[in-house]
């Protein structure tokens, strides 16, 4: 029997793997709120306790985001639980295989509008309806979202829908990135928005829009953001994936206790990532939640992190994100994916040996 010889790529690949695996991971993110957890453990040094060497770089919006992991300029980023679908099947681009072990946040978005449709008689979705039907063939609002994928284009279709109005006819829904959504309300380009945090609280405490929903009131600790990766990132340097979910899963905990909030915003509100005041992001961090108009409601479930199972990508989570794409038709035919095809791109087995890694860490 002859022994196996090794082939001239052997060498070659076993020299690559190790240059790849010393070389910094490069996370991206997008100032949100719930990009905490990422921001926190680079603060904290939680990366570094882990043995990472973890560059972060702050993305403009979301495209951004979608693209520099499509193109893998990004080694993992926060990112829409939306876009694992995006990239795995190709909408709207070429076909990026991803997938996520960890969920970063629930909830964490508002749909807040301008003080001139307060004024001509909304409240709310049946209200909002009224106005729209006495100003047709005059007038048609135009409300932003952040991505044509994103829980915030269902969440706001969802709201409008309650009160009667077709999103897609009686309004007019376009894109804008997170940060921008604020100075385009400013200068009349938009309406109203549906965006997170801490993007709707800015016009809020300036009395420039008021809000008519969190999005935990629109559906209940819906999930939100995910830690994205490529399914190569994985394969090639799986042991630091894993410890990277270890490490925001412990940031995930700092980021949850009521304690740190005032620390956190703190940390937030620095020019290499938001730069803005600390007051905005404390409105949905801690609360009371001022929603304009003199009104104001607990923070309590505006933003989770950690607490009640919100870091595991389970099926659940997974599926209704997947059913909000084809209930509103967002795609050109409905997309069905078995229990096990989504078990691909939802990894509980990544996040179960993360928490394994995190409790012994």
């Amino acid at each position: 029997m002859q022994t196996a010889k090794s082939t001239p790529a052997e060498p070659v690949a076993q020299a690559f793997a190790i240059t790849r695996a010393s070389q910094p991971l490069s996370v991206g993110f997008v100032p949100m709120t719930d990009c905490a957890p990422i921001v926190v453990a680079a603060e904290l040094g939680i990366f570094e306790r882990m043995g990472l060497n973890v560059n972060l770089s702050c993305e403009a919006g979301w495209a951004t985001i979608r693209e520099k992991m499509r193109h893998s300029e990004l080694d993992a980023a926060h990112a829409h639980a939306s876009m694992v679908y995006e990239l795995s099947c190709g909408l709207g681009g070429a076909r990026a295989p991803c997938l996520t072990g960890l969920m970063m946040s629930h909830n964490g978005s508002a749909i807040s509008f301008s003080n001139e449709l307060w004024n001509l008689g909304a409240r709310d979705a049946r209200s909002m309806k009224r106005v729209i039907d006495t100003l047709k063939g005059s007038r048609k609002f135009r409300f932003a979202v952040v991505l044509k994928f994103s829980t915030q284009n269902y969440l706001l279709r969802q709201w409008l829908q309650r009160g009667g109005i077709d999103p897609d006819l009686d309004v007019e829904i376009v894109v804008v990135p997170p940060p921008q959504v604020f100075s385009c309300l400013m200068q009349g380009h938009i309406d109203g928005y549906c965006a997170g945090e801490p993007w709707s609280s800015i016009g809020l405490i300036q009395g420039v829009c008021w809000c008519a929903a969190l999005s935990d009131e629109v559906v209940h600790m819906h999930p939100e953001k995910v830690l994205l990766v490529g399914e190569s990132f994985d394969f090639e340097r799986h042991e630091e994936h894993i410890k990277l979910i270890a490490a925001l899963i412990e940031a995930a905990e700092y980021c949850d206790q009521p304690i740190n909030r005032k620390e956190l915003a703190t940390i937030l509100a620095q020019a290499k990532y938001f730069n803005v005041p600390q007051q905005a992001l404390l409105n949905a961090l801690r609360g009371p939640f001022q929603r304009g108009m003199g009104q104001e409601s607990s923070a309590l479930d505006a933003i989770v992190f950690r607490r009640n199972g919100a870091s595991a990508p389970s099926e659940s989570k997974a599926r209704w994100v997947l059913d909000e794409i084809n209930r509103h038709v967002l795609v050109e035919s409905p997309i069905n994916f078995t229990a096990a095809q989504i078990s691909e791109l939802f990894q509980m087995n990544l996040y179960a040996e993360a928490e394994r890694l995190h409790a012994v860490a």
